[in-house]
C-alpha cells in the first residue's frame, strides 16, 4: 500500500504523510458531534481498541503494541458539546477538541490508503432523475459490466477562519476518477453509504502508486478548493468589511485624539505663559526658581505632546500604514485543506439494460452505466433531442423515449 496526505495552510503550505479510511455518512458534513463521535470510534476500532461504554462517557483499553502515540490506555473519555465541558484528566469527544485534533492528524499522518472493488452486488442501481420523476415505471433492469474504471475518493477536513469569525470545520468527500481526473461526486457519496454500513463486507481492491495518488489529491484538492470557492470569496469579503470598520473606528478614535492633543498643547501653551509672567514679576528668589523649575517641566510635557500630534498627524495623513498592516493580519483570511482518509476504489463500467413501461407500452433502452456512479451519459428526447432532466423526465410516446415536457402528446 502506498501511503501519501497533502494538507494547505493559508492556500499555500503543503505536506506528506499517510491516511486512514474512517466511516461517515454523507459526503459533505458539518464536524457535528455524531460526526466527531463516529470518526473517533472507528479510528479507536482500528487500533484494536475496547470500548466501554457508559452513556456519554467511554473507558479505553489499548492492546499492546498499538500503533498510535496518543495516551489512551485507561483512560476516559466524554462525549460533549464544548471542550471544555469535561473534568481534569478526561478527553473531550468533541468539534475542534484538543483530542480530536490529535486524532485526525495521527489519522493523516500514520495509516495508509485503502482500497475496496465495487461490483454491481454491492451497490444498488443507481437511476437518474430523467427516469426516476416522471410517469414511466423501470420493470426490469440488467447490467453486463464490460471493465473496471478506477477511482480515489478522499475524504478532507477542511478549515475556514478569520479573526473575526468563528472557525467553521466541514469534511468534505471527493472522489477522482484516475482515467481522466474528473470528479465523480455520486461515486464519493456511495462509498461513504458503504464504508458506514457495518453490515456490509466490501471487496479488497487493489492498491495504488504513489504518483497516481499523488495527482489523484492533487486534483482532489484542486476540486474542493473550487468547491469552496464561493464560501472562501464570501468570508474573505466579511473579512475585507470587517478590517474596513475597525480601520473607521481607529480613524475617528485617532482624529478624536488628535483633537484632545490640540487642546492639551494649547492649555499647556497658557500655563507656561502664565509661569513665564511669574517668573517676571517674582519678588523673592525662591518663587523664582521655583516658577523656572515648573516651566522646564512643562516644556518638557509640551514638546512631548508636540511631538505625538505631529507623528499621529503624519498617521492620519498617511492613512494609518502600520496600523492598517496589523489589522489586515489580524483578519487574514486562513483555508487549511487536510486530507484524513482516502481509498483506491476499483468499479465496474458497462451497459445497463432497462426496461420501460408506461400504461400498457414498454421498451428498451440501453444506457453507459457506472457501478456507485450511475448513468454516464446525457439522454436526450428520440424526437426532438431536447435534454432529459428531472424537468423533462422520460416518457414513452409512440415506442419512443420522448420527453414529458418538450414531446409528450
Amino acid at each position: 500500500m502506498t501511503s501519501l496526505t497533502r494538507s494547505r495552510i493559508s492556500t499555500a503550505a503543503s505536506s506528506r504523510a499517510s491516511i486512514w479510511v474512517p466511516a461517515m455518512t454523507d459526503a459533505t458534513l458539518l464536524v457535528t458531534q455524531r460526526a466527531v463521535e463516529q470518526f473517533t470510534e472507528s479510528y479507536l476500532a482500528s487500533l484494536g481498541a475496547e470500548i466501554e461504554k457508559n452513556g456519554r462517557r467511554w473507558s479505553v483499553k489499548l492492546p499492546d503494541g498499538a500503533d498510535t502515540n496518543l495516551e489512551l490506555d485507561g483512560s476516559v473519555l466524554e462525549i460533549v458539546d464544548e471542550p471544555s465541558d469535561v473534568d481534569e484528566g478526561t478527553l473531550a469527544i468533541a468539534p475542534e477538541s484538543p483530542f480530536v485534533e490529535r486524532m485526525l492528524k495521527e489519522a493523516a499522518d500514520r495509516t495508509p490508503v485503502g482500497s475496496l472493488s465495487l461490483t454491481d452486488d454491492d451497490v444498488k442501481t443507481r437511476l437518474p432523475p430523467w427516469l426516476t420523476d416522471g410517469s414511466v415505471d423501470v420493470v426490469d433492469r440488467a447490467f453486463t459490466p464490460y471493465y473496471d474504471r478506477r477511482a480515489v475518493c478522499t475524504l478532507f477536513h477542511a478549515g475556514i477562519e478569520t479573526v473575526s469569525e468563528y472557525q467553521r470545520e466541514k469534511l468534505h468527500a471527493i472522489a477522482i476518477d484516475l482515467n481522466d481526473h474528473e470528479v465523480r461526486p455520486r461515486l464519493a457519496e456511495t462509498y461513504l453509504e458503504l464504508a458506514n454500513d457495518e453490515q456490509r463486507e466490501l471487496n479488497d481492491g487493489r492498491g495504488i502508486g504513489e504518483q497516481a495518488l499523488a495527482d489523484a489529491l492533487d486534483a482532489a484538492q484542486t476540486a474542493l478548493e473550487n468547491e469552496l470557492a464561493t464560501t472562501v470569496q464570501e468570508t474573505r469579503e466579511r473579512a475585507t468589511r470587517a478590517v474596513e470598520v475597525e480601520l473607521d473606528e481607529y480613524r475617528q478614535y485617532a482624529r478624536q485624539r488628535r483633537d484632545e492633543l490640540a487642546d492639551d498643547i494649547d492649555n499647556l501653551t497658557t500655563r507656561i505663559e502664565e509661569v513665564s509672567e511669574t517668573i517676571d514679576t517674582a519678588t523673592e528668589q525662591e518663587e523664582r526658581v521655583e516658577a523656572l523649575r515648573k516651566r522646564k517641566d512643562l516644556q518638557i510635557e509640551l514638546d512631548d505632546l508636540r511631538a505625538k500630534l505631529d507623528d499621529l498627524i503624519t498617521q492620519i495623513e498617511s492613512e494609518f500604514p502600520e496600523k492598517r498592516r496589523e489589522i489586515r493580519e489580524r483578519h487574514a483570511l486562513t483555508v487549511r485543506l487536510q486530507p484524513v482518509a482516502a481509498t483506491a476504489v476499483s468499479y465496474e463500467r458497462g451497459d445497463l439494460e432497462l426496461t420501460l413501461r408506461v400504461g400498457e407500452t414498454t421498451l428498451s433502452r440501453s444506457y453507459g452505466y457506472a457501478v456507485g456512479t450511475g448513468v454516464m451519459e446525457e439522454a436526450t428526447c428520440e424526437q426532438c433531442g431536447e435534454q432529459l432532466t428531472a424537468e423533462n423526465p422520460l416518457t414513452i410516446d409512440a415506442h419512443r423515449a420522448v420527453g414529458e415536457d418538450c414531446c409528450k402528446d
